[in-house]
């Protein structure tokens, strides 16, 4: 098992995090991207990047309209969000269905220049069975092996897990990271568990989603607010994160007319923190 710094070296070798993750001293901030239209529009409204939703039926004739965009700006970059795990106890369906999924959606990431990927799968043992759970780590391990030939990293994202759900599979499963939802983290939970994520496993955290909702217990109320509309702490969270050093990735994932409003909105959080630390003396970056 490789250890954090291990870990940190491999995400600062791949060509992405070279780039981005604790890179250039600054957060960068991207949206969602289902078509080269997706890239032209997050371009033109001041985004440094694109994640590009790799689900079920997304047809590849758009993949090379999507490398071809980027070739007008090269600053722009890309990142993917792998399809849905499905029935999140049934263990024909992850390895018969799910499996072959991922493995076509390395395919598609390598073709597209990515080498960063989250991916969906559920560990929390409220929900998951424990015999599961653990074939689920070696179906972690399994992605985590074949994504290497890719050069990708492959990034577990927090559903309704705590800190020490999450640390079970990053202690056990070689060079992955982890996608840090906020908004997830507001669900089946009495306080928002990206505070304990953030605290406890900041080394494994490659990535950000961001968006809002008003907390519950239920799938209904993951609700992709924009930013500053529900309940979910995001200026404390962000500056947890920024404060133990992360300038790495951070997607919007709301509307795309939704987008421009909150990218102000957090880049006006960040600007604040920055004006504070002046104010007391200390240098933050954004």
């Amino acid at each position: 098992m490789c250890g954090p710094q291990t870990r940190r070296a491999i995400l600062q070798t791949r060509r992405f995090p070279t780039r981005t993750m604790r890179g250039d001293g600054r957060v960068l901030f991207g949206g969602h991207v289902t078509s080269s239209e997706d890239v032209v529009f997050l371009i033109s409204h001041g985004f440094d990047f694109g994640e590009v939703v790799l689900r079920d039926g997304l047809e590849t004739r758009h993949f090379k309209d999507l490398a071809a965009s980027l070739y007008h700006n090269t600053s722009f970059f890309l990142i993917a969000h792998g399809p849905s795990e499905g029935p999140p106890n049934d263990l024909e369906h992850l390895w018969q269905i799910y499996y072959p999924k991922l493995m076509r959606t390395l395919e598609i990431a390598e073709q597209l220049d990515i080498h960063f990927l989250t991916v969906h799968l559920w560990f929390d043992p409220r929900f998951v069975r424990p015999h599961v759970c653990e074939e689920k780590l070696k179906f972690m391990e399994e992605i985590s092996h074949a994504a290497t030939p890719h050069g990708i990293l492959i990034s577990l994202e927090n559903l309704s897990e705590n800190a020490s759900d999450l640390a079970l599979v990053v202690q056990r499963v070689p060079n992955i990271s982890l996608t840090l939802d906020v908004g997830h983290g507001q669900l089946l939970a009495e306080r928002n568990t990206s505070y304990e994520i953030v605290n406890k496993l900041y080394q494994w955290i490659g990535h950000v989603h961001l968006h809002d909702n008003y907390g519950g217990n239920s799938v209904k109320d993951d609700l992709h607010l924009p930013i500053g509309s529900g309940r979910v702490e995001i200026q404390h969270i962000l500056l947890n994160l920024i404060e133990k050093g992360y300038r790495g990735t951070a997607t919007l994932e709301l509307k795309p007319h939704e987008l421009e409003s909150s990218l102000n909105t957090v880049r006006g959080m960040i600007a604040g923190f920055g004006r504070l630390r002046c104010a007391q003396g200390v240098e933050l970056s954004h």
